[in-house]
């Protein structure tokens, strides 16, 4: 009995120790060619090359019989954010029946460049585990189409219906001709590849001109058309990707010819000190010239000193009448006049007017005369005068504690001068700076730095109460131009912050309550009046057996004394219920004297009423 069970043990040892064999020699590799795997060599790279899309390599994912599930993985696509090439993996073609064993392969995909550096390997299922290839890295080499550039790496300048432009400086005679003696102008052949690429060159008008990845010209290649090729050694020398054509065409730069800032300045509507008044219409012009044609961008710096754009279109987008060629001007210079309307609609128009000519020589920034950021020998000057308006800043709050002070800004030219001038109100109580109405305090009028004309108006707080929020605050402002009133919602400032106001009581919870107390209090006095109420009542209803229906049962008779006590005043009515009251209680009191004199009578007081205006007494006498 015992020698079957070591053998049938021995026979399950021997099994376990086959299957664990047969995990640990099990193999998967990714390689090159559908062989099987003890013939297969593993890959340590996997190379795909762009020839334009798709990709001619293909790889194979390998293994011994028997094994399920079989795939490529990427190890670090997802810290590497490589999540298309996720998907092109999972795409792999199951190839077991083809050749005979399991395989699965990747063929004719479209690869991208980002794939470089990642991490692949081949895996397979085999009795609820995983067996895992050796990695493989990645490397997709590729040589994307040159373009020329010049020496800031910018591409040539795109014109509609002509191509691709750069420009050489062309310093012209007295011929009206280009002289030798301009600035050269440097090109490179840019091209993204890897590996990166190791052999240039250059075409002039199609036919070969020179090697190597830049070149120099100048006006000897006006009118003329540049090209250049580059390899990495995945082209043949004779067919080397070719860059698109550019035309060389000669540069005069733009420059600024006149303008009419002085004729504005001198006429209407502009007054005394460059000052105009708001709502006005104002036209600059600027007469420019240059090749390529040349932009105008409108510039102005403000009172605080940030420049910025003018409120006109600018450069490509803006307003320009070309002037027909004259004179010795020759036909390759443009001459224009560019425009810029002004409705000076508030006093963020104050400042610095200029006009700069630009030349668009390349998609990098222009060249400009004047500079973008300094204006020449002629601006203009514009100073915005008009009634007291809104600031573009709302009103704001700065809190301390229980204090807090009320920001206002506002614009104006003349400035509101204190103390009529400006003037804060609450609840149509006027305060002029320095004043002080309850716990309201106007501070201080102050100019605002950062915006021309403008102002901030303080109004302090100390302390902050809970009435604040309802206040009707407005700062009241004029000058010689007219008036403005600017409301303040306090509300708005004051009820939404948690900070000081969170922690005071509505005036309308306030009232709630108190309402409630009364009305509290009021049910309260109704119940013990009905309680005693039903006391009496009850007392009244006292069977007639107990009673001693010979006895006196009031005190006082109200058909009598009722006219007398409500005659008097109502001090003097309660007066006397009160004193009716004790007259009863006296009476009961006598009457139970009297009955403990004589032994033969037994007096008992059934109930004494004890509302204030009347009292009774019921007595029982037994012989």
């Amino acid at each position: 009995m015992g020698l079957p069970i070591v053998i049938l043990l021995a026979l399950l040892g021997l099994s376990s120790a086959q299957m664990m064999s047969q995990v640990m020699v099990a193999q998967v590799k990714i390689t090159d060619a559908p062989y099987p795997v003890s013939n297969a060599e593993q890959l340590n790279q996997v190379v795909w090359t762009m020839h334009g899309t798709p990709t001619k390599e293909a790889i194979y994912c390998v293994s011994e019989a028997p094994v399920s599930q079989l795939r490529f993985v990427c190890t670090d696509c997802l810290e590497k954010n490589i999540t298309d090439m996720v998907n092109i993996l999972n795409s792999a073609q199951d190839i077991t029946r083809r050749v005979g064993f399991p395989a699965v392969t990747l063929k004719d995909i479209a690869v991208n460049t980002n794939w470089t550096g990642a991490t692949i390997m081949c895996q397979a299922a085999l009795n609820g585990g995983t067996v895992d290839s050796s990695p493989a890295i990645v490397d997709v080499r590729y040589l994307r189409q040159p373009h020329v550039v010049d020496s800031n790496g910018q591409s040539p300048v795109l014109i509609g219906n002509q191509g691709y432009r750069f420009f050489v400086e062309c310093v012209r005679g007295a011929d009206g001709l280009c002289q030798q003696s301009g600035r050269r102008k440097t090109l490179k052949c840019n091209v993204k590849s890897n590996p990166p690429a190791t052999q240039y060159q250059w075409l002039k008008n199609g036919s070969p001109s020179g090697t190597g990845a830049e070149i120099t010209i100048g006006t000897e290649m006006i009118g003329q058309s540049i090209q250049c090729q580059a390899n990495n050694g995945l082209h043949d020398d004779s067919n080397m990707p070719l860059s698109q054509a550019v035309q060389i065409d000669p540069y005069s730069s733009a420059k600024l010819l006149k303008d009419n800032f002085q004729q504005l300045q001198s006429s209407s509507p502009f007054l005394a000190n460059n000052r105009i008044e708001m709502n006005q219409q104002v036209n600059l012009g600027c007469q420019v010239e240059g090749n390529p044609r040349p932009i105008v961008y409108w510039r102005m710096r403000k009172q605080n000193g940030d420049v910025v754009d003018a409120a006109c279109p600018q450069g490509l987008e803006g307003q320009y009448q070309e002037m027909a060629p004259e004179g010795s001007r020759s036909a390759n210079i443009v001459r224009l006049t560019a425009l810029c309307s002004l409705r000076i609609s508030n006093y963020s128009y104050s400042g610095q007017y200029w006009c700069a000519a630009c030349s668009q020589v390349s998609q990098g920034e222009p060249e400009c005369s004047p500079s973008l950021e300094t204006p020449g020998t002629s601006s203009l000057n514009v100073n915005v005068i008009g009634a007291p308006s809104n600031s573009d800043a709302p009103p704001s709050i700065e809190q301390r504690g229980n204090d807090a002070t009320v920001l206002v800004h506002y614009c104006a030219e003349p400035m509101p001068r204190p103390p009529r001038e400006i003037v804060f109100s609450i609840d149509q109580n006027d305060l002029q700076v320095g004043q002080t109405w309850e716990n309201f305090h106007f501070d201080s009028a102050v100019t605002n730095n950062t915006v021309p004309n403008c102002y901030i108006a303080r109004l302090t707080i100390s302390p902050v109460r809970e009435e604040d929020q309802y206040r009707q605050i407005a700062l009241k402002l004029q000058n010689q131009f007219g008036s403005k009133q600017i409301p303040v919602s306090m509300d708005a400032l004051l009820g939404g912050d948690s900070t000081m106001v969170g922690r005071m009581m509505s005036p309308v919870l306030i009232y709630i309550f108190a309402a409630a107390g009364v009305i509290l209090v009021f049910v309260c006095i109704i119940a013990v009046c009905v309680r005693r109420r039903t006391k009496d009542h009850a007392d009244y209803k006292e069977p007639k057996s107990k009673a001693n229906l010979n006895s006196r049962e009031e005190f006082f008779d109200p058909t009598q004394d009722a006219p007398r006590l409500f005659a008097q005043h109502p001090t003097e009515k309660k007066r006397a219920t009160v004193a009716a009251f004790h007259e009863g209680v006296n009476y009961a009191e006598l009457e139970l004297k009297r009955s403990q004199a004589q032994p033969t009578s037994t007096i008992s007081i059934s109930s004494i009423n004890s509302r204030p205006h009347r009292g009774t007494a019921s007595v029982q006498s037994s012989v």
